[in-house]
């Protein structure tokens, strides 16, 4: 309950140090939930928002399990459901403000990046996973507590077993295990939206095994003459720039 009232307690000043910029205070909000979430984790942001007199909609485009679908697979559907909503009502022609928890915060990001004609105005992010995820030595007593048994609801056995590690391994067995599988089978970059958020100190492989991360953070290298990946860069760094204001609240864990 505590860690909540902080939560909006944050989102309301994010929201008011908005409005002191430009009046914004009636804009529309898009809510983008978080790994196996879905619209009803926007319920207490639903209330306190449309007290204010703003339309709050819960994006349904990828719910529960089709949420731990690859991210590089969910972020078109979002784009699409966005439009749909957008074109069928006046009320989002000045613009809306996108408010993300946890993965929907990297999903989000991603979308502002792609869509050529958003009117995102405002950017708010929770825990939003932005440079990605890597269990480092520091907590880990903690990721093995409360990381582990998650850690095995994301992907099935069949591809990564986490189950096969116990608590020494999170030392650096399991983390090495993992990125050398991500290098190994490239085609997980279209599995599973873990592999998409797994990151790792070593940046040369990770700037290219990862198909995710690397492209929205804008250091994926183009090769020489690949004028389309340039090309590509540039836009999605364009349409980010777009935004009049970005808020990222870490997490604490």
């Amino acid at each position: 309950m505590f860690c909540r009232r902080v939560l909006l307690t944050l989102l309301s000043t994010a929201f008011a140090l908005t409005t002191a910029a430009t009046d914004c205070s009636k804009l529309p909000v898009f809510y983008f939930h978080g790994v196996r979430g879905d619209h009803t984790n926007a319920q207490n942001f639903v209330a306190n928002l449309t007290a204010e007199g703003r339309t709050v909609v819960a994006l349904t485009f990828c719910e529960m399990p089709c949420s731990l679908q690859a991210i590089v697979l969910q972020v078109p559907k979002a784009i699409t459901q966005i439009r749909e909503i957008v074109a069928n009502s006046s009320e989002f022609n000045d613009g809306y403000i996108f408010l993300a928890h946890s993965q929907g915060g990297t999903i989000s990001r991603a979308v502002i990046e792609e869509m050529d004609d958003h009117k995102v105005k405002r950017y708010i992010s929770m825990a939003g996973l932005q440079n990605g995820q890597f269990i480092g030595p520091d907590k880990v007593e903690y990721s093995i507590a409360n990381d582990g048994p998650f850690l095995k609801t994301l992907v099935p056995e069949t591809m990564f077993n986490y189950s096969a590690y116990g608590p020494e391994d999170f030392y650096g067995k399991m983390q090495k295990d993992y990125v050398l599988y991500s290098i190994e089978n490239p085609d997980a970059q279209y599995t599973y939206s873990q592999f998409n958020v797994n990151r790792w100190p070593q940046f040369g492989s990770f700037s290219t095994a990862n198909f995710f991360l690397p492209v929205y953070n804008n250091v994926n290298r183009c090769l020489p003459g690949d004028n389309q990946c340039i090309y590509d860069q540039k836009r999605r760094k364009a349409n980010f720039l777009k935004l009049e204001e970005a808020h990222f609240f870490a997490s604490p864990a």
